[in-house]
Order: structure tokens, then C-alpha cells, then sequence
């Protein structure tokens, strides 16, 4: 029963060990900013401007990533009168343009595909309109990615935990005479 449970606590460890990996500091931004703070296996910045933001806006926030490793980077917004226009993110993997992937009349969602990020400094440059309210506020996501080989090393525990499950001895059982 100790190795099963030993096992399943390697496993679960193995499998969650990436999720917040991003080690993220934030270096400047035009923004009010806070965080970044772990929520799950999200590291989250949370933004804010306005009132008095002016149409069309440009604001910037430059980052600095010192965990190399596969990410998806969203941006989020949650005043509904807000209208990114684009949202690139530049440092030394390249200009990356965020797609938006959701957007309804309480809040607009703009995200990347899984992306490659070098160590190194990144700026995302978000453009757009603050309509009426003339803030804007919201939060950007970093979630890691697990690699191929995370994935590998947790079925092949998983496996292991089968095994040894598996190869239990049956309980022997007193026999009254």
C-alpha cells in the first residue's frame, strides 16, 4: 500500500510540476499592474487604466521570462466597452500576434497558439478603443505547457502504480480445520 501511495504522490507531483513554470517579473508597463500571482496553473498579471483613456489607446507592458519552455499567453478584458484592435507580444522569439478568441458584449478574450518562449525580456503591445467608459482592466495569463517527455514520465508512473497494483498478493485467508 506504501508504494501505491508513493506512486500516485510521484505521479500527481510530476504531472502538476509545470503548471505555473513561467518565472515571470515584470520590468515596466503604461499600466497599473499587479502580480504576477499563481491562480491554478495560471500566472496571472492583472491591468488596469483609465479614466481618461484616450481613443484609440496603445498600452505596453515588457516582462522579463527566465524559464524557457512551451506557453499560451491570453489577454483579457473585463469592461465591455473595451475593443482590442491587436495585441503583439516581441522579445526574442519573434513578433507573436495574439488572435482573438472570444469577444461578447462583458468581456473580449485575445490568446496565442501554443508558443516557444526564449529566456529574455518581452514586450505585449495592446491596441484599441475604450469607448465611453474610457478605462479598460483585465488580466494576462501565462500558462505553461507540459513538455513531451512531462507527459511521458507521468504515464510511464502511472504505469508503474498499475503494476504494482497489480502484482499484489492475494490475502491468505486462515483455514479453520
Amino acid at each position: 500500500m506504501r508504494k501505491l501511495v508513493l506512486g500516485l504522490v510521484g505521479a500527481t507531483a510530476l504531472a502538476l510540476g509545470s503548471a505555473a513554470g513561467a518565472t515571470v517579473t515584470i520590468d515596466s508597463s503604461t499600466m497599473n499592474t499587479s502580480g504576477p500571482d499563481v491562480v491554478g496553473d495560471i500566472l496571472r498579471i492583472n491591468y488596469q487604466d483609465g479614466p481618461g483613456l484616450t481613443d484609440p489607446f496603445t498600452e505596453t507592458l515588457t516582462f522579463t521570462n527566465t524559464d524557457p519552455g512551451q506557453y499560451v499567453l491570453s489577454l483579457v478584458t473585463t469592461f465591455s466597452s473595451v475593443d482590442f484592435t491587436s495585441a503583439i507580444l516581441t522579445g526574442p522569439s519573434g513578433p507573436i500576434n495574439l488572435a482573438i478568441q472570444f469577444n461578447d458584449p462583458t468581456f473580449e478574450r485575445w490568446t496565442t497558439a501554443e508558443i516557444g518562449l526564449l529566456a529574455g525580456q518581452y514586450t505585449l503591445t495592446i491596441m484599441g478603443n475604450a469607448g465611453a467608459d474610457g478605462q479598460m482592466g483585465g488580466h494576462i495569463d501565462i500558462r505553461a505547457v507540459p513538455e513531451p517527455a512531462t507527459w511521458a514520465m507521468m504515464l510511464l508512473g502511472f504505469g508503474a502504480v498499475g503494476f504494482a497494483m497489480r502484482r499484489r498478493r492475494a490475502p491468505i485467508l486462515a483455514q479453520a480445520a
